[in-house]
């Protein structure tokens, strides 16, 4: 058989056809091949589309389930203290993205308040830990701030045993980083630290303000021997060389101790950030990276687009012409959704998860900053002038680049929805990572934990029992609904392709993929659309849902359940068959007053605009007849979440609608299924 064939091709044929895929070199389609009378032509064209197409899929199975051959890679982690100057913290962050270093511990970052949001310097290419989100003065602003590296490999969960804002605890892959912050004349930090129970594999850095003989030649100071005792005592390994210093001042304050290990600590000139502090550069050898899951796949540019159009072309012969049953409408979607990711997956690329550099930091800031390193090298130590003048003079050039990048930036808004874009950005409230989540007096650390716990608090809230249980009970409405179940093909290709570019389910197909093949799949997703509705039934693939959860907008307290809002991403052929049926509700429910005629909201010409103005006139007439004007609100929390699926179809069949639209709805909302991220 020719498909059996096909499996057993070998690697090298397979990148011959490909070969003449990317030349964009096709057979004709069979649509043309049907003109030819020549049965043994279309047999031989019909084979050969389904060989190439399934040659494709097998190399795409291959080419994505290759596994890194090393699991291991150095972890390289930036201590420095900054010293709550601006350019300072720009500088380290920019200076660890250009030495891709992984981790970045920051001491005194430079923070700010406003009414409505806290704010500290971050970069695109990092991740922002802090130990408290929420500080409105110098006393309880965060001392400590940690940047890990959007990489697949980096897995990072935030933990606090201790509510401290001198401390900041990761886990990262399989070990724990502690950034420590101490001010010199405070005890509360250390006195923290060293009640702490240290963990196997794991890393302290950070600014310790103290002196040892183990570090430091000379006398033990601000508790000094405590901390070489603790190290002692724990096990752990100083990685600092003795007598090197850490500041202009000639003394070792900055420190890193570690139980791991292949480790090893440097002071590196070439870092400087322009504080009074050096910067420290620690490498670790033995890490294991986080296993990678497979990456989501892009299709953009036009050449990309145009193959995958083609693949799916290849591919549509078989798609199964059947589809009355719900087996066989189950089978006719995921034809048609394995069609389309196997095409994306041999068109496209997979998505890179790895942030950018700052848009603003030029060749002039470098230029500044490599000026300062060099000055810098010829007084080591102590407080030159020329080394100040040559720090102002960067900390200049850093806060110009900066400045003009943002007007630059907002002088380069031509719509309203970029003004919004940016109001949007200065209400949000901050590019924090989520902390540890706490449902009544258990706290989730772990990813893995919070969403289970978040699925629980918000998507589970109600069961089964708390609904009818015979949605099928004889009623008797007073009228009965037209609802035809025919569909054409201009109403599913609105629904499908004629809408926003929402983001996709778990499937990655996008509306604008949707649009680059319509033409190939319209009459196939117009037949699952109207066996379904005829058929009641919703297909099982379209009922798995990816659920992120999203902070709500205002000033929250992330730690509890309530401050997230679960978002369903779904498949976008899916949401096109909701969608329709969606319009036919909506425009039928008006049209026979199924619905009250003061009733707005998700309603054809009935927007909130209308209601607002009906709002007005009804206070400005009560107000011209010298009367009060009152309006009760109400909010029904997880009134969407919670809707009964037998109380619902039951409705339906009440208000005279027909049972194959009430059996799709049963079908709808039975056996959904949920992923639930954070």
């Amino acid at each position: 058989m020719p498909h059996q064939t096909n499996v057993q091709m070998s690697e090298t044929q397979a990148r011959s056809r490909q070969g003449h895929l990317r030349a964009s070199w096709w057979p004709p389609p069979l649509g043309r091949l049907m003109k030819w009378r020549s049965p043994s032509i279309l047999d031989q064209a019909h084979h050969e589309s389904v060989e190439l197409y399934s040659s494709l899929v097998l190399m795409t199975r291959n080419r994505y389930s290759q596994t890194r051959k090393n699991d291991r890679k150095p972890l390289k982690v930036f201590q420095a203290n900054v010293g709550k100057i601006p350019p300072a913290h720009d500088c380290a962050l920019a200076l660890a993205d250009s030495e891709r270093y992984d981790i970045v511990l920051l001491q005194e970052p430079w923070t700010t308040h406003t009414k409505t949001r806290c704010l500290t310097k971050t970069h695109p290419a990092y991740d922002t830990f802090t130990p408290v989100e929420v500080w409105d003065s110098n006393e309880t602003r965060p001392r400590v701030m940690t940047y890990v590296r959007r990489d697949p490999r980096l897995l990072a969960d935030q933990i606090r045993p201790f509510q401290t804002r001198d401390i900041l605890w990761l886990t990262i892959n399989d070990m724990t980083i502690a950034n420590f912050y101490r001010q010199y004349d405070e005890r509360d930090a250390l006195d923290t630290l060293l009640r702490w129970p240290v963990p196997e594999r794991c890393l302290v850095a950070g600014d310790f303000n103290a002196r040892h003989h183990s570090w430091q030649t000379g006398l033990a100071t601000n508790r000094g021997h405590e901390i070489a005792g603790w190290a002692s005592e724990n096990d752990l390994s100083l990685l600092n060389t003795l007598d090197i210093p850490t500041n202009p001042h000639g003394n070792t304050i900055d420190l890193a101790f570690t139980n791991m290990p292949l480790a090893e600590a440097t002071v590196e000139d070439h870092l400087a950030t322009s504080s009074d502090h050096f910067t420290l550069s620690l490498t670790f050898l033995d890490v294991r990276s986080t296993p990678v899951q497979p990456a989501k796949i892009r299709v953009k540019t036009r050449d990309e687009l145009k193959r995958f159009a083609e693949i799916v072309e290849l591919g549509a012969t078989e798609i199964p012409l059947t589809g009355s049953t719900s087996e066989e409408l189950d089978e006719l979607a995921s034809a048609l959704v394995n069609l389309l990711t196997s095409a994306a997956k041999a068109a496209g690329r997979p998505a890179r998860k790895g942030g950018r550099s700052a848009p603003w930091w030029t060749e002039e800031c470098a230029d500044a900053a490599a000026v300062f390193r060099a000055i810098r090298r010829s007084y080591p130590l102590g407080f030159s002038q020329d080394v100040q003048i040559a720090k102002r003079d960067f900390h200049r050039v850093t806060r110009r680049a900066k400045r003009n990048y943002w007007r630059n930036l907002v002088d380069s808004f031509s719509s309203s929805a970029d003004v919004f874009k940016a109001v949007r950005w200065l209400k949000s409230p901050g590019a924090f990572q989520p902390p540890p989540l706490q449902v009544d007096s258990v706290v989730y650390e772990t990813q893995m934990d919070k969403a289970n716990a978040l699925r629980q608090a918000t998507l589970e809230r109600r069961t089964a029992e708390d609904d009818i249980v015979n949605a099928w009970t004889p009623v008797f409405p007073s009228s009965l609904i037209p609802f035809s179940p025919e569909i054409s093909l201009e109403e599913a290709q609105w629904a499908t392709v004629q809408t926003g570019n929402t983001s996709p389910g778990s499937d990655n197909i996008t509306v604008n993929l949707l649009q680059a093949v319509w033409h190939i799949i319209g009459t196939h997703v117009r037949r699952l659309f109207e066996g379904c509705l005829s058929a009641g039934h919703h297909p099982k693939l379209f009922k798995e849902a990816e659920v992120v959860m999203i902070a709500k907008p205002g000033r929250r307290d992330l730690t509890e359940p309530r401050a997230w809002r679960p978002i369903s991403l779904l498949s976008c052929l899916g949401k096109g068959l909701e969608r329709l049926i969606a319009r036919r509700l909506a425009w039928a429910a008006i049209y026979y007053n199924v619905l009250h005629s003061q009733q707005a909201g998700a309603l054809p010409k009935r927007s909130a605009t209308d209601l607002v103005t009906a709002l007005i006139h009804d206070i400005e007439e009560a107000f011209a007849r010298k009367k009060v004007a009152t309006l009760v609100t109400m909010d029904i929390q997880g009134a969407f979440d919670t809707v009964m699926r037998n109380r619902l179809v039951l409705r339906l069949r009440e208000q005279g609608w027909p049972d194959h639209l009430a059996r799709w709805a049963e079908s709808f909302m039975m056996d959904r299924s949920a992923r639930a991220t954070q």
